[in-house]
């Protein structure tokens, strides 16, 4: 592989260090510049061409799909690779469809953020091998029975413990809309209870 240009934002600064030393094991670097905020990392992106953005998605006061969508629109030759310690596959498959490359879990090993380099720089999509079982069960219950994004995120929060109060404030939505969103679930999957939903989402690798 050539040389690359790479731009790391995380909002942890021990993190982006010693993430940027590890990059430079795993691939060759011409430049490793490290970003705190998407302020910051917006004006870098103008000011050097990056061959790939590794970025975190929890940047205090900042909407990371926002950001991803910009460097889509605006650095369309960047790959985008995120690297997180969620496990939340419905978000992941959002990402996906933002226009993100790769998604590389925080607990993985050099070896895998090796392969997530080249396989993006092959033009190719990577995921974590510990999301890939977690998506296609996902995609599974998407297209078999037919759950709507809306649906598969209040099982998931079902399964999380959250009450039906806590997942209306959670969502931005109403109490009343999730109780609908509830029923429907239970209604396509032949469940009657919510230990039920619990038990399905675990057995399905949902949350």
């Amino acid at each position: 592989m050539p040389s690359f240009n790479a731009l790391v934002l995380d909002d942890h600064k021990m993190f982006v260090e010693s993430f940027a030393e590890l990059l430079k094991k795993v691939a060759s670097f011409t430049a490793i510049d490290l970003s705190y905020t998407v302020t910051n990392a917006k004006e870098l992106l103008q000011k050097k061409k990056y061959d790939y953005l590794f970025m975190d998605l929890m940047i205090p006061g900042d909407d990371p799909s926002q950001f991803i969508a910009h460097c889509r629109t605006q650095f369309s030759q960047i790959n985008i690779i995120v690297i997180s310690s969620t496990s939340d596959p419905v978000l992941i498959k959002r990402l996906l469809g933002l226009g993100i490359d790769a998604f590389v879990s925080k607990t993985t090993g050099s070896e895998e953020l090796k392969m997530a380099i080249e396989r993006t720089w092959a033009g190719e999509k990577y995921i974590s091998t510990d999301m890939s079982t977690r998506l296609a069960s996902v995609s599974f219950i998407e297209s078999k029975v037919h759950l709507t994004k809306k649906e598969l995120e209040v099982m998931r929060n079902v399964a999380q413990g959250y009450t039906i109060a806590e997942m209306a404030k959670l969502m931005h939505l109403s109490p009343h809309t999730v109780i609908s969103h509830r029923r429907a679930i239970m209604q396509k999957l032949g469940l009657r209870s919510a230990t039920e939903i619990v038990r399905y989402a675990y057995e399905n690798k949902i949350c």
